[in-house]
């Protein structure tokens, strides 16, 4: 029984040896899943996003200056003279004890609020707060860029696809041009260079097919790459290069509106000179009383006395005085980092301005392209439609064929390029607007 027991478990172990790694699934992608799946994992997106919680943090430290704060100090001494001993400067708030020249320990706690900062700590609230709603808008920017890229990527990649599918059609219409020729030249009905004529027509269709898919690969990396997933994972594009003549009706002044008040970029450094504002403010508060109300609870023993202990209750008040012009200077650097500020903002606004417009033009121009190919690419069918049977009927010979196949060939090369071309810069116009892609 156990040698049968034994010889199971070793075909069992064998059989599973044995078996072919699974080989991962195929993933579907449209363009909308791949804008999806590109906002969940692409690393540059993700890196982006970290920023909130750090933001988000200043904002809490900014917070924390207007709070209670303690700390818990303990000195232990001994000299021949009186001294100050501060707590460390890391630590607030700072305790400073006097000690005398005997040997002494001494437990404090020191707890302060502040009662007035002139404004400072509001200042700084409302300035971190500011930078928080920057940074959120930098991600949507992140967003964006992210978001079209992928849209970028995947028109490339069924353009490319396209064309593959152009090339193969192509040669098999060779192939089937060569193997009739062949027939008739045995035949003795053409003569010997129709056929070799034929035979360099398919070795250059070939070429330009193995051409196209490597380019179709290699679009599919950079798909692969800009969505965030593994450059040989195995994915299948659902959808197909296609015209949508209603994506040129687009209102010049209603998406100039939407750009200047939607664009993340535009919303961010509103937000940072919002911040820088407030800066100024918070530094021009250090012309102002600064109060803090204070306890502290102390307990020690000096050598040679009895045990000590006991409370002080307070209220602090502070003027600078002479600062040999520091606080000015600092007001003044704030107030040109506002002024900065101002000026990128009307900078930006005509970067604006002149990346939507150019792109509606260049939208205009990709249509009329489109609508341009596809009037060539009928005549060329028509063309070559004739020129086929012409050239079955012994009326055109093999050149003239050949010719107005090539000339087919290109034209549909050109309506591929043509509607990719027109559906990225339609991409353009909407992420020069700020507005998201469509979800469907």
């Amino acid at each position: 029984m156990r040698w049968l027991l034994g010889l199971t478990a070793i075909t069992m172990a064998a059989a599973v040896w044995g078996q072919e790694p699974a080989s991962p699934a195929t993933q579907s992608l449209s363009l909308a899943s791949a804008v999806t799946l590109a906002l969940e994992k692409n690393p540059s997106l993700a890196a982006a996003r970290e920023e909130l919680p750090a933001a988000q943090a200043r904002l809490r430290m900014a917070q924390a200056a207007g709070k209670l704060t303690g700390s818990a100090n303990a000195t232990l001494s001994t000299g021949t003279m009186g001294a100050v001993i501060p707590s460390p400067e890391s630590v607030m708030p700072r305790m400073y004890m006097g000690v005398p020249a005997d040997s002494r320990f001494d437990q404090n706690l020191t707890l302060m609020y502040p009662l007035s900062t002139g404004g400072r700590v509001g200042s700084r609230v409302r300035a971190a707060d500011a930078q928080v709603r920057a940074t959120t808008q930098d991600i949507e920017s992140m967003v964006l860029e992210v978001a079209y890229a992928v849209r970028a990527a995947y028109w490339q990649a069924l353009y490319q696809r396209q064309l593959v599918t152009v090339h193969e059609e192509n040669v098999a219409e060779q192939q089937e041009r060569l193997r009739v020729d062949q027939a008739k030249y045995d035949a003795g009905k053409i003569p010997l260079f129709y056929v070799l004529r034929d035979k360099s027509e398919l070795a250059d269709a070939q070429q330009q097919l193995t051409n196209a898919g490597r380019d179709a690969e290699t679009a599919l990396l950079d798909l692969r790459a800009a969505i965030g997933l593994e450059l040989t994972a195995p994915v299948e594009l659902t959808d197909k290069l296609a015209y949508d003549p209603a994506a040129a009706d687009q209102e010049t002044d209603k998406l100039l509106a939407d750009a200047l008040a939607k664009r993340p970029e535009a919303l961010a450094l509103r937000a940072r000179l919002d911040a820088a504002e407030r800066e100024v403010a918070a530094r021009k508060a250090a012309y102002r009383p600064q109060v803090d109300g204070m306890v502290m609870l102390d307990a020690g023993k000096t050598s040679g006395a009895d045990f000590m202990g006991g409370y002080t209750v307070g209220v602090v008040g502070s003027l600078p005085l002479f600062d040999g012009g520091e606080r000015k200077a600092s007001v003044s650097e704030a107030e040109a980092m506002a002024r900065n500020l101002r000026r990128q903002k009307q900078a930006l606004d005509l970067q604006i301005e002149r990346e939507l417009r150019a792109a509606l033009l260049t939208l205009a121009a990709a249509n009329r392209n489109v609508r341009t190919a596809m009037e060539a690419e009928a005549s060329a069918e028509e063309d070559h439609r004739v020129a086929n049977i012409g050239y079955q009927a012994g009326k055109l010979i093999n050149l003239e064929a050949v010719s107005a196949l090539a000339a087919l060939v290109k034209a549909r090369t050109n309506v591929a390029q043509a509607i990719y071309e027109y559906n990225l810069t339609a991409d353009a116009v909407q992420r020069a607007a700020g507005g998201r892609p469509p979800a469907q």
